[in-house]
């Protein structure tokens, strides 16, 4: 990863790398969830956009798909966490946010920890949620936004609200919004496919609603250090977060392990 880049996920609650994946590694990821979405009966953990028909959310493919399976133990994304947590980790969670062209709906304002202390009862913000672009971003198709700074905000626990979209989230007030881009302003990372955000729970984000025709599909793969997981169950459905009592910590795959899973067989 680099001192540099460490130093600014520090300073500034996440770092912007492009290249992380290769095309041929976002080709396989893309045609996996394609499958998925298509698989009928619907997998667990699909969530619908407000029309019941467009997808919005697919959490934790990994727990069926050898595909996903693989992805969170590739070995480019582990060794930037692990160096950024100075541990060994395990998947807290997955979820592919598929923001579809001209339906892919507002994710508001928000931190992911407050969540995570709040209903999965972990305890420390020693996360990192690997962002991953399945497509080109561009300031067309709904980029996240992200303010610099804001994972030193850690006292804020806002109510659970769906903030009129179709899943529950605990959406950051407009005046805590204001106040904290009025101070560091706004970062929106744009880049092709298999870039990657590596970003702090704590960082302030959302994105508005897609009214392009490009998609923006992007993994949240969020991974937790060892020495943090749940002092309790989760009160979310077990489709959304799982038992994370026996998690061993993870280990690598070869670097081809993703395009190896794309392979014909036979």
């Amino acid at each position: 990863m680099g001192s540099q880049a460490a130093m600014e996920y520090e300073e500034r609650g996440f770092v912007f790398m492009e290249g992380v994946l290769t095309p041929a590694e976002t080709t396989v990821l893309t045609d996996e969830l394609d499958d998925i979405l298509a698989t009928e009966p619907p997998r667990p953990g699909l969530v619908l956009e407000k029309d019941g028909v467009t997808p919005r959310s697919v959490f934790n493919p990994q727990l069926y798909s050898d595909v996903y399976d693989r992805l969170i133990r590739h070995p480019r994304l582990l060794a930037t966490v692990e160096e950024l947590l100075g541990e060994q980790v395990y998947p807290f969670q997955l979820l592919v946010n598929c923001k579809a062209a001209f339906n892919g709906d507002v994710w508001f304002w928000h931190q992911d920890y407050p969540t995570y202390r709040a209903d999965d009862h972990i305890p420390q913000p020693r996360m990192v949620n690997t962002l991953i672009f399945l497509d080109e971003v561009t300031h067309l198709n709904s980029p996240l936004m992200l303010v610099p700074g804001s994972q030193e905000m850690t006292d804020d626990t806002p109510d659970e609200s769906t903030q009129g979209t179709s899943y529950k989230l605990r959406y950051t007030s407009p005046e805590v919004i204001k106040e904290r881009v009025n101070e560091a302003g706004i970062v929106v990372p744009t880049g092709p496919a298999g870039s990657v955000i590596f970003m702090n729970t704590n960082t302030l984000h959302g994105s508005t609603a897609n009214l392009s025709p490009f998609s923006r599909r992007m993994i949240t793969l969020t991974y937790n250090a060892m020495s943090n997981k749940a002092t309790s169950p989760s009160v979310r459905s077990r489709d959304i977060v799982y038992d994370d009592t026996d998690l061993p910590a993870l280990m690598p795959l070869a670097a081809d392990c993703l395009v190896a899973a794309g392979q014909p067989t036979g």
